[in-house]
C-alpha cells in the first residue's frame, strides 16, 4: 500500500547506512546499493515536503577495541 499523506510531525531517521554497515553483503536481503538509493529517494521526497530527515551514523575505534564482543549479526535470507 502507498503512503501518500504523512502527519506533519512525521520525520524519517535512517540509521547505520554507512559503509561498515550497508557495504556488508553478508548482513542484508537486498543489495545494499539498492537499500541506499531507496534511502535516498525516500529523504528527497521527505525534504521537498519540508519534513525533518535525521542521519545516524556510528563510530569505532579503528581497532575496534569499543566494539560489541562476538557476533551480533547473521546472514539474512533474501525474502
Amino acid at each position: 500500500m502507498a503512503v501518500t499523506t504523512l502527519d506533519p510531525k512525521t520525520a524519517l531517521v535512517v540509521i547505520d547506512l554507512q559503509n561498515g554497515i550497508a557495504g556488508n553483503p553478508g548482513l542484508a536481503p537486498h543489495p545494499a546499493a539498492e537499500v541506499v538509493e531507496r534511502a535516498a529517494r525516500l529523504a528527497d521526497a521527505f525534504r521537498e515536503q519540508s519534513l525533518p530527515v535525521v542521519l545516524v551514523r556510528v563510530t569505532a575505534a579503528a581497532d575496534g577495541a569499543d566494539g560489541v564482543p562476538g557476533r551480533i549479526d547473521g546472514p539474512a535470507r533474501a525474502p
